[in-house]
């Protein structure tokens, strides 16, 4: 038996019976002991409750199946943290999988280590096999806030209770939220240079189509208040995340709209970022980017930034927006929570091909 501390791991499920063995049977064929697996289904209509008793029957004592009404995933990983034993947190989306030497590899990390909270990278497998993208830290500056997902992280669970650090329940950045908290406390945080997660570049997930089109009560502007109200280092860097995620929102939701509504949205998103922070623009990552950020995200943000100093936003939408004028898509809302979202694999997704809209 290991002599590492326990381990729990959660996983939110709603509707995944597809993948869901794939994504248990990862965790099993680490080989390690002391752990608990905690299954929560968030009123599932499909086949996953019989998978999950499967499991809890092949695994007594291990498994920990709960079920409830559908509440969305950000209230169901919340309840997971609430449940969880194990010394130490590893969260999991149902489509996802560990790599087999990902339990102990984290765990031999933050034991090293004594952090709070030790980040690792994440692979981007697609339905092919084929790795679209392999992402790993630099380690330096500012990672603890670039990797906005709570996956590809070991989390020590006082940690997190201690702090009151949960998920937002919202439809968009419930992952970012709870990674932001988690990263302006004072905690203890470890790099690892280690790559075992694999994000399943699943076509068909809630969290790869949030972001699609101009939809109503999407939380957009309950989200930026809730990502500003964290204590950061420095206040420039909190207004570099805030608007960051605002350009995420439109450059995604934009991209399935029309010209007009863009415009429409543009302007009542960038009238609530000057309202609130009126110098935004003289902020020096708007240039440079974070350091630690890809040059991909870096180079968006200040193209943005030019476009929107330039005025230029009209053209802009009329070259970047798929949808015509005339084909009645919805204004951005961004007022209240909406229903519940429910997809259980958790948007770790916020920023293009990176988690959270934040890489």
């Amino acid at each position: 038996m290991d002599s590492y501390p326990s381990v729990s791991v959660i996983i939110p499920v709603f509707n995944g019976e597809k993948h869901l063995r794939r994504c248990i049977d990862s965790v099993f064929a680490c080989g390690f002991e002391g752990l608990e697996v905690l299954l929560l289904d968030d009123g599932s209509s499909d086949g996953s409750a019989g998978i999950l008793e499967d499991y809890e029957k092949e695994h007594p004592g291990i498994v920990r199946v709960f079920t409830h009404k559908n509440m969305g995933v950000a209230l169901t990983r919340n309840k997971g943290i609430g449940l969880a034993r194990g010394k130490y947190i590893l969260f999991l989306d149902q489509d996802d999988w560990f790599d087999k030497d990902y339990i102990h590899t984290f765990c031999q990390a933050i034991e090293s280590s004594g952090a709070d909270v030790v980040v690792g990278g994440y692979k981007r497998p697609d339905a092919d096999g084929r790795i679209v993208l392999r992402r790993l830290l630099p380690g330096t500056g500012h990672y603890r806030y670039i990797t906005a997902a709570a996956w590809g992280k070991i989390h020590r669970t006082s940690y997190l209770i201690e702090n009151d650090i949960e998920f937002f329940d919202n439809k968009i950045g419930e992952d970012v939220a709870f990674s932001m908290k988690e990263a302006t406390l004072p905690g203890r945080f470890s790099f690892l240079p280690y790559v075992g997660y694999n994000w399943f570049l699943n076509k068909e997930s809630v969290s790869e189509t949030s972001y699609k089109g101009f939809r109503e009560n999407v939380g957009l502007f309950r989200y930026l208040e809730k990502l500003g109200g964290f204590d950061y280092e420095d206040g420039r860097i909190e207004e570099y995340f805030v608007l960051k995620a605002a350009y995420y929102y439109l450059m995604h939701s934009g991209r399935e709209g029309t010209p007009g509504k863009y415009k429409e949205a543009y302007a009542e998103v960038m009238g609530w970022i000057a309202g609130r922070y009126p110098a935004f623009l003289k902020n020096r990552f708007l240039n440079f980017g974070l350091p630690g950020e890809t040059l991909k995200v870096r180079l968006a943000v200040c193209i943005l930034t030019m476009i929107h100093r330039a005025g230029a936003i009209g053209l802009f939408a009329r070259l970047y927006c798929k949808g015509r004028d005339d084909s009645g898509t919805g204004p951005a809302e961004a007022d209240g929570t909406g229903p519940a979202e429910a997809d259980g694999t958790g948007p770790a997704e916020a920023d293009g091909t990176e988690p959270a809209a934040h890489e």
